[in-house]
């Protein structure tokens, strides 16, 4: 018995869905198989358990991730903001095809059920080793003031960043299969990021 890609997705998104929106004792295999319109022993028979389809769902989502990150993010490019202009571009192209992966990820980092906690810091610490790291690589930091405490600087722009994206993600979602209007929120969140760092750069930047 195999799944065609098309219900390997439908059963990924479904479950990205449920566990993103309940934590990992509460999420419910039952309304998982109903919206990726499968039967129970389908789902078991690929995965086996509750936890084993949470842990491949952290690992699938993380990994499609890192390697987004790694194919795109230009390494030559030493300004910070223009490499979270591209992280940010990084994370639409994914919300497109995977609507819930970012909401999955923020609950899975706050899940404390310690059946699947172990697990989930050693893939995290995995992640942030090969990802982040990755990303932010070569970054130039002598564009920064003078004096100015570099590691609050950058903490300042993640939060600006993580910011502007919290604010359009829900709208993305509502709109992913509105290409128009999606495409129109695209240049809006990507405008405003823009606009912002900008503002920070006069603050920031030499």
């Amino acid at each position: 018995m195999n799944l065609t890609e098309e219900k390997r997705q439908a059963i990924i998104n479904a479950a990205l869905r449920e566990f993103s929106l309940n934590n990992y004792a509460t999420a419910s295999t039952n309304k998982i198989v109903s919206n990726a319109n499968i039967s129970k022993g389908i789902l078991y028979h690929y995965f086996g358990s509750k936890k084993n389809l949470y842990l491949f769902l952290y690992d699938y989502t993380t990994t499609k991730f890192s390697e987004a990150l790694n194919r795109q993010i230009d390494l030559a490019e030493p300004d910070i903001f223009k490499r979270y202009e591209q992280i940010m571009k990084i994370k639409i192209d994914l919300m497109k095809q995977y609507h819930a992966l970012f909401d999955f990820l923020k609950k899975a980092y706050a899940e404390t059920s310690s059946e699947v906690r172990d697990e989930l810091n050693h893939y995290n610490a995995a992640f942030q080793k090969n990802a982040y790291v990755t990303a932010f690589e070569g970054i130039d930091t002598s564009l920064f003031r003078e004096n100015l405490d570099i590691k609050k600087a950058i903490d300042t722009i993640q939060w600006v960043t993580d910011g502007i994206s919290h604010r359009y993600e829900e709208r993305l979602k509502a709109h992913v299969d509105n290409q128009e209007l999606f495409n129109e929120l695209i240049e809006q969140c990507m405008e405003e990021a823009s606009e912002y760092f900008l503002f920070l750069k006069t603050l920031l930047y030499q």
